[in-house]
C-alpha cells in the first residue's frame, strides 16, 4: 500500500471536510475530485498516471471516512464517483478510471475492516452516479465497476468474492443484466 504522499492528501482532506460538513457525501465527492483532478494535472502522462492516482486517491480516502467515523461502506459511493469525475475532468477514460476506482474501493475496506459487500454496490452505485455526471455511458462504466469489484474480491478470498457476487445479485440499484454479464466474463476461462 501507498501510505505516502496522494494516500495522505486524500486521507486528510476527507478527514477535515467530513467532520465539518452538512452534506457529507457531496463534500466528500467534491474533495476527491479536487484531490485526484490536482494529480492528474500533474502527471505528465494522464493514462499511465490514472491508475495510481485513482487507487492512492480512493484508498486514502476510504481511509480517510472511518477515521472521521463515517461507515466506510456508505461514502464509497461519493469517493467512487469523485474519482471517476476527476478522470474524465481530464479527458481520461471513464470505463477504465470505474474499474480502478472500484478495485481500490474493495482494497481499501479490506485493509479497514469494512463491508466488501455494501462497499461492492457502493462502489458501483459511485461509477454510476460520475457517468451521468459527466455524459459517459452508464452501462459500460456500470460493467466496469462491476468488473473491477470482482476482480478485486476474487484476489482477496473465496468468501470475499461471494460476499460481493451476492451484494451486487440483490441491489436493486444495479441493473441486473450488467451484474450477470460480469459474472458471465468472471467465469469464463481464460485463453
Amino acid at each position: 500500500m501507498a501510505e505516502g504522499g496522494l494516500f495522505e492528501k486524500a486521507k486528510d482532506a476527507v478527514v477535515g471536510v467530513v467532520k465539518g460538513a452538512g452534506d457529507i457525501v457531496d463534500a466528500v465527492r467534491s474533495t476527491v475530485t479536487d484531490v485526484a483532478t490536482g494529480a492528474l494535472k500533474g502527471a505528465g502522462d494522464v493514462a499511465g498516471a490514472a491508475v495510481g492516482v485513482v487507487t492512492d486517491t480512493v484508498k486514502g480516502a476510504l481511509r480517510g471516512t472511518k477515521e472521521a467515523g463515517t461507515e466506510v461502506a456508505d461514502s464509497t459511493r461519493a469517493v467512487v464517483s469523485g474519482a471517476v469525475e476527476a478522470v474524465a475532468g481530464v479527458g481520461g477514460d471513464v470505463m477504465a478510471a470505474a474499474k480502478n476506482a472500484a478495485r481500490a474501493a474493495i482494497q481499501g475496506a479490506t485493509e479497514v475492516g469494512a463491508d466488501v459487500g455494501a462497499t461492492a454496490v457502493g462502489a458501483v452505485e459511485g461509477a454510476v452516479d460520475a457517468a451521468k455526471r459527466v455524459g459517459s455511458s452508464v452501462t459500460q462504466t456500470a460493467s466496469g465497476a462491476v468488473e473491477g469489484v470482482l476482480g478485486a474480491a476474487g484476489e482477496i478470498s473465496s468468501d470475499a468474492s461471494d460476499a460481493v457476487k451476492k451484494a451486487l445479485s440483490s441491489a436493486a440499484s444495479i441493473p441486473a443484466d450488467t451484474v450477470k454479464a460480469a459474472l458471465g466474463k468472471k467465469d469464463e476461462p481464460t485463453t
